[in-house]
């Protein structure tokens, strides 16, 4: 299987939500402390946090490496690219350092933990190599060998992807399986001190995922997307209407919003983000019934499909975008 199809695959799983952090003055979550909580309970969400922003840097590791591939090739006969290379892995030290921090911490959590440490070690192996390229390709090192070194480099960095497809797959099931149980905590929570505005915002987003997990099940890209059910689509695009609508009821509510401390300006950009979404996915649903297959343009490019109504692509960037600014509320 070429690489550049594993990377797009995972990519399309990489959409979580980031549950529990306490913000300045929006939505601060609930106070484990005063709960019946204990300091076990605070760690788990702040260890459970840390895990996510290194689930989230996996995104943009990724979107580097199919960068490099698009250059280059994914096949093991390295391409001699028309232009420059990038070669700058950036997030690899960062993607580290977390993982450190976040592996020892308490409480213990055995198999991420587990997973974590192997993810870890097939970073560490990747650093020095990563390094390597950054300086061959920015210092244009191949001008003096005719890419005799890059040949090298691509080898190597190919040999460390297959480790790393398995050790970020068996990574992300842990991390599945624990953003289901720590959204389930937080749900409670909501509805138990009644703040239906952060409850249904939550809910916008765990219907989301359920949006993605259909187009990761049904298999759907830009190229094969007039061959989609719309059927399962249309049932989810219906909830979808549904929880948004629970939303924005929730939020026209004067006492509610006082109860949970919320501004009409710190709603607002996700407010139009959900419709955004929204749209998205009532466009996809409708070029699937139509079979109106997407140009041979916008395929060549991923900006293009990301950009082009009604591919999944541009479903699942609509929802990337809601959930950054959900997280961007949390933080």
């Amino acid at each position: 299987m070429k690489k550049t199809k594993v990377l797009v695959t995972l990519l399309m799983l990489l959409l979580v939500i980031s549950c529990g952090k306490k913000g300045n003055g929006k939505d601060k979550g609930p106070d484990l402390k005063n709960i019946g909580g204990t300091n076990k309970k605070v760690n788990e969400v702040e260890k459970y946090n840390l895990y996510i922003e290194i689930y989230n840097k996996l995104h943009s590791f990724e979107k580097t490496a199919n960068s490099y591939f698009k250059e280059v090739g994914a096949e093991a006969q390295f391409k001699k690219p028309d232009g420059s290379v990038d070669a700058d892995f950036y997030d690899v030290k960062n993607i580290i350092t977390e993982l450190e921090k976040a592996i020892p911490a308490k409480p213990k959590m055995a198999e991420l933990d587990k997973a974590s440490e192997n993810l870890l070690a097939v970073f560490k192996e990747l650093k020095p190599l990563a390094d390597d390229m950054n300086s061959y390709y920015s210092g244009k090192d191949y001008t003096s060998d005719n890419y005799k070194k890059a040949q090298e480099f691509h080898t190597k960095f190919l040999e460390i992807l297959k480790k790393y497809d398995v050790a970020v797959l068996a990574f992300r099931t842990e991390m599945d399986k624990k953003i289901v149980e720590q959204r389930e905590k937080e749900a409670k929570q909501l509805q138990k001190e009644g703040r239906a505005i952060a409850y249904n915002r939550m809910m916008i987003l765990s219907v989301g995922e359920e949006v993605l997990n259909e187009i990761s099940r049904q298999k759907l890209t830009g190229a094969n997307v007039v061959s989609g059910d719309a059927g399962k689509f249309k049932g989810l695009q219906e909830k979808l209407i549904n929880v948004v609508a629970e939303f924005n009821k929730s939020v026209k509510d004067e006492k509610q919003m006082k109860k949970e401390g919320y501004k009409d300006y710190q709603l607002s950009s996700f407010i139009d983000e959900a419709d955004g979404f929204k749209a998205s996915l009532a466009s996809l649903v409708e070029r699937i019934e139509a079979k109106k297959p997407i140009s041979e343009f916008s395929l060549r490019d991923q900006f293009f499909l990301e950009n082009e109504t009604g591919s999944p692509e541009n479903v699942i960037k609509s929802f990337n975008e809601l959930v950054k600014e959900y997280n961007s509320m949390n933080k």
